[in-house]
């Protein structure tokens, strides 16, 4: 069964929208279980545990305001649908300014791993043998390019301020889900965070738009799952949501991470289309 891509990217943009805040996701990472390279980091993690905070619809600003302060993670990502899956891999710096990453995305329908890079509001992307073996320099801003457009699916291009300004108008609840876990060492709390699909923003928005008149049946809600640390930091998402399954795991929370262009003669201008 030949899944479409389309299928595929429109839940995975949704989740990095907001997660990845330009990643966000990404980016916009690997099986639900971190990598060892990021177990290794998130161990080095220093993590700093906090009491009292309790996720609802009026403490989404210091969530936001965690995730700012600590300014980069590790990530990866699954998603699966019709029999078909995708994983994803990568780091993000975010910052009031917008948010840079760095994500590798690979499915057995692919025939190579597919590099992405966004740093400085340009979008690298290196996809084997279709780019020559380079990375093709994009704009991420030009929304006129069809390949900053496709991309734009699987990397969050939008601040952490901007993505939280995009969900909190789409708002229709926050509870808790579940009893306590711990992730990476960290206490965690789930959470069923509900939105309101006609009154998102941005481009999520956009894009769910763009999937409505491609004849894709978009509900009225979407339920995601969150895992929030009690330093009110996300850990863990799920999402279930036109037949297809998401999870994601963000790690190593103001860790290192290494988030570059690629070198110049690495890169080559991306072809017009």
């Amino acid at each position: 069964m030949r899944v479409s891509r389309r299928l595929l990217a429109v839940p995975a943009a949704a989740v990095l929208a907001w997660s990845l805040t330009a990643c966000g996701g990404a980016a916009p990472e690997a099986p639900t279980s971190p990598s060892p390279s990021a177990s290794a980091s998130a161990t080095q993690e220093a993590v700093v545990e906090s009491t009292g905070f309790e996720l609802t619809t009026e403490t989404m600003d210091e969530l936001t305001a965690a995730m700012l302060a600590a300014q980069t993670y590790d990530t990866s990502m699954v998603t699966e649908v019709g029999g078909a899956s995708m994983t994803a891999q990568g780091q993000a710096r975010v910052t009031e300014a917008g948010s840079e990453l760095t994500m590798t995305t690979s499915s057995p329908d692919m025939p190579t791993p597919v590099e992405i890079r966004l740093v400085g509001g340009q979008m690298y992307v290196n996809m084997g043998e279709l780019t020559g073996g380079l990375f093709w320099q994009i704009d991420a801003a030009d929304t006129s390019n069809p390949i900053a457009a496709a991309m734009a699916q699987s990397t969050a291009q939008s601040s952490a301020a901007d993505s939280l300004a995009a969900l909190v108008p789409a708002l229709v609840s926050v509870e808790k889900s579940g009893a306590e876990e711990q992730l990476d060492g960290v206490t965690t709390q789930p959470y069923d965070v509900v939105v309101d699909t006609s009154k998102l923003a941005g481009q999520a928005a956009e894009q769910f738009a763009s999937a409505a008149e491609s004849g894709v049946e978009i509900p009225a809600q979407i339920t995601y799952r969150y895992w929030i640390g009690t330093d009110q930091l996300p850990r863990k998402l799920t999402l279930d949501m036109l037949g297809s399954h998401i999870e994601m795991s963000f790690s190593n929370w103001g860790g290192p991470v290494t988030i570059e262009a690629p070198p110049a003669d690495q890169v080559t201008a991306a072809p017009t289309m």
